[in-house]
C-alpha cells in the first residue's frame, strides 16, 4: 500500500486499558440485535459478536443476505473499483472480484464474509422487525415476525435485547411515484430493482424514468434487448467519468488533497486549518469555475436532453446524487437509432401511452410504451419501527435521526445505534470503521459524552453541513470528507498525543495523495481472524 505505515490496535488492548472492565468479576452475557444483513449489518454483527460477553442475533427481512446487492436490476454493480468497495477484513480474497464488481459478485462477497466469521448461526432470515420500544433501563423490546409460506399470519414474537444496532440503510423501500392514469395503463410498470429478466423488455417499447446510474444501467439493458428505449429525465444531472483528463476519478473524489482543495474544512478542524480554509476560499471558487467546463466536454456527444441544467457545485452542494459512469459506453448507447432521451416530467398515463411534458420542444409528447421502468430510488423505513414519542426524540429536526458520530442518538436513548447511514462511494469501508467504533463503545473502551454534549456536537456538525449542503439529510457526508469522518472515529479508538500527531505529518502528506482503499484498514499479516478485527487508519492521523 502506498499509504503511510498503518497504526493497528486490537480491541483487546483497549479493553485492558478500560478500568471498568478490569475488575476481574464474571460478566453477564448481553444480547444484541442487528437489524439488516447488508454490508453494514454484517460488519456490525461481526464486530459485536467478537466481544467476549455478547451474543448477536441478525434480523433480515429478505430470504438472503446482501442488502442492495442481494437482487437488483439487470447488469447492476458497483460504480467504484474493488479496492474501494470490498470488505477490509477479507484482504486479498477480494481479488476474486472484477475491477468494477458486479452485483452478483458482491452478493457472493457478502456470503464469503458471513461464512468466514461464523455469522450463519446468528442469522434469522425472512424475519421482519415490526417495532422497537425502549424499556427505560437501556434495554429494548423488539417485536418480529416470520415471513414466507410457513409463517402463521399475525404470529409476532417479542424479545428483550440489551442493545440494538439498526443497519437498514437507505435502500429499504422501493419508491414509485403516483402517476395519474396508472390504474388504466395496459403495459407493465416496474421499479428498477424488479428488472430481473430480459424477457420483461425483449422486443418491447421501453421507457426508463430517472437520471442516475440505475436509470442509465436499465436503459443500457433496454438498448440491447428492446425494440425502442427512451430515457425520461425531469432534471438532468452531472455524470462523472471514470477518468478525468486521463486520471482515474478516484484519485480526485476519494483523496484528501482534493477534498482540501474544493471542500470547506471539516467541522472539527482546529484554528490553523480553519485559517487556511478561509485564505484558500477565493482560489477554491476559481477551481469550481475551472472543473465544470472540462467535465462538460464529456456531454458534447450526448443528447441535449441529458445536458445538466444546474451547476456541478449546486448539484453536489444540495446533495443530489452523482453517478460515475463509462462515458464512452453512454455515448455509444445514445448513438443507436432506437435510443433517445426526453427532458421533462411525466404528465399521465393514457391507455398504453405515456404523456410527457417535453421541456425542450415546449409541448406534450405521447410515447407508445409497453414497459415503464421507474429508476426513482428508495425511501427509508427506520422511523416506522418506533412510536411517535421515540420518533420525535430521534428526529427533532425533521432531517433524519440526530446522531452523535453518525451512530448514536443524541437523545437519551441508551442501547440504540445506527450503522451504515454515511453515504459515500466507499460505504463498505466507512461501515467497517463504524462497526469497530460501536464495538468499542459497547465494550466500554470508548467513552461517549452525555446527551447534552452529544447534541452540541451534532449541532456543530449540522451547522458545518448546512454551510454547503443546505438541503440534504443528516446522513449525507460529502464523499471526499469521509476521510475526516473516519479519522474522527479512529481518533476516539486510538487517541494520540500532540507529539505523535506531529511525528505523523510526513505520513499524512504521503497518504493524502492516494485514494481511500479497503486495504488501508485490513488486518496485518498473521492476525487471527477469530480475534477482534484490527482497526487501522492512515498513519497520518494515528501516529503510524
Amino acid at each position: 500500500s502506498p499509504a503511510a505505515p498503518l497504526a493497528r490496535a486490537r480491541l483487546g488492548m483497549a479493553l485492558r486499558e478500560a478500568s471498568p472492565l478490569d475488575d476481574g468479576l464474571p460478566r453477564q452475557r448481553r444480547k444484541v440485535a442487528v437489524v439488516g444483513a447488508g454490508v453494514a449489518g454484517l460488519q456490525a454483527a461481526r464486530a459485536l459478536q467478537a466481544l467476549p460477553d455478547v451474543d448477536v442475533v441478525i434480523f433480515e427481512r429478505a430470504e438472503d443476505i446482501g442488502g442492495v446487492w442481494r437482487e437488483n436490476y439487470l447488469g447492476f454493480g458497483a460504480q467504484v473499483p474493488r479496492e474501494q468497495y470490498s470488505f477490509p477484513e477479507l484482504g486479498t480474497s477480494s481479488s476474486v472480484l472484477d475491477w468494477y464488481p458486479s452485483g452478483p459478485q458482491l452478493q457472493s462477497h457478502c456470503v464469503t464474509y458471513l461464512e468466514s466469521f461464523g455469522l450463519r448461526s446468528a442469522l434469522r432470515l425472512a424475519t421482519e422487525v415490526m417495532r422497537l420500544r425502549p424499556l427505560g433501563d437501556g434495554r429494548w423490546l423488539l417485536a418480529s415476525r416470520r415471513l414466507g409460506a410457513e409463517a402463521e399470519v399475525g404470529d409476532v414474537e417479542e424479545e428483550v435485547f440489551d442493545f440494538v444496532a439498526l443497519a437498514v440503510g437507505g435502500f429499504s423501500r422501493k419508491f414509485v411515484p403516483e402517476v395519474p392514469g396508472s390504474a388504466n395503463f395496459r403495459g407493465l410498470r416496474l421499479h428498477s430493482a424488479e428488472l430481473l429478466d430480459v424477457s420483461a423488455i425483449a422486443g418491447r417499447r421501453v421507457v426508463v424514468i430517472g437520471a442516475g446510474k440505475s436509470a442509465l444501467d436499465c436503459l443500457a439493458a433496454a438498448a440491447k434487448h428492446a425494440e425502442v428505449a427512451t430515457l425520461v429525465v425531469r432534471t438532468p444531472v452531472w455524470i462523472l467519468p471514470q477518468k478525468f483528463l486521463g486520471i482515474p476519478f478516484r484519485f480526485l473524489a476519494s483523496t484528501r488533497w482534493f477534498a482540501d482543495l474544493v471542500f470547506p474544512p471539516y467541522y472539527d478542524a482546529g484554528w490553523f486549518r480553519l485559517f487556511l480554509g478561509y485564505v484558500w476560499m477565493p482560489f477554491q471558487a476559481l477551481l469550481w469555475l475551472f472543473f465544470p467546463p472540462i467535465l462538460w466536454l464529456h456531454f458534447a456527444f450526448l443528447p441535449r436532453a441529458m445536458w445538466p441544467t444546474k451547476s456541478l457545485r449546486w448539484q453536489l452542494w444540495h446533495g443530489h446524487h452523482l453517478s460515475i459512469c463509462n462515458i464512452a459506453a453512454v455515448r455509444a448507447m445514445f448513438r443507436q437509432p432506437h435510443v433517445s432521451c426526453v427532458r421533462g416530467p411525466i404528465s399521465r398515463f393514457d391507455g398504453e401511452d405515456l404523456i410527457v411534458d417535453d421541456y425542450l420542444k415546449g409541448c406534450q409528447r405521447r410515447l407508445l410504451v409497453d414497459v415503464v421502468i421507474f429508476a426513482t430510488g428508495y425511501r427509508e423505513v427506520w422511523s416506522a419501527l418506533f412510536d411517535e414519542k421515540t420518533r420525535r426524540e430521534l428526529d427533532p429536526n425533521g432531517e433524519g435521526p440526530d446522531l452523535y458520530r453518525q451512530i448514536l442518538p443524541t437523545a437519551d436513548l441508551p442501547g440504540l445505534a445506527f450503522v451504515g447511514r454515511v453515504l459515500s462511494t466507499t460505504d463498505i469501508v466507512s461501515s467497517f470503521v463504524q462497526a469497530q467504533w460501536l464495538a468499542h463503545v459497547v465494550a466500554g473502551a470508548v467513552r461517549t459524552p452525555p446527551p447534552a454534549e452529544r447534541r452540541h456536537n451534532s449541532e456543530c456538525y449540522r451547522a458545518w453541513r448546512r454551510s454547503f449542503l443546505p438541503t440534504t439529510s443528516s446522513t449525507f457526508i460529502a464523499v471526499p470528507r469521509v476521510h475526516s469522518y473516519l479519522d474522527e472515529l479512529i481518533a476516539d479508538m486510538q487517541p494520540k498525543s500532540a507529539s505523535q500527531r506531529l511525528f505523523a505529518l510526513p505520513g499524512r502528506f504521503w497518504s493524502s495523495l492516494f485514494p481511500l482503499r479497503a486495504n488501508n484498514y485490513m488486518a496485518p499479516p498473521g492476525a487471527c481472524k477469530d480475534d477482534m478485527p484490527w482497526v487501522a487508519g492512515y498513519g497520518a492521523m494515528n501516529g503510524g
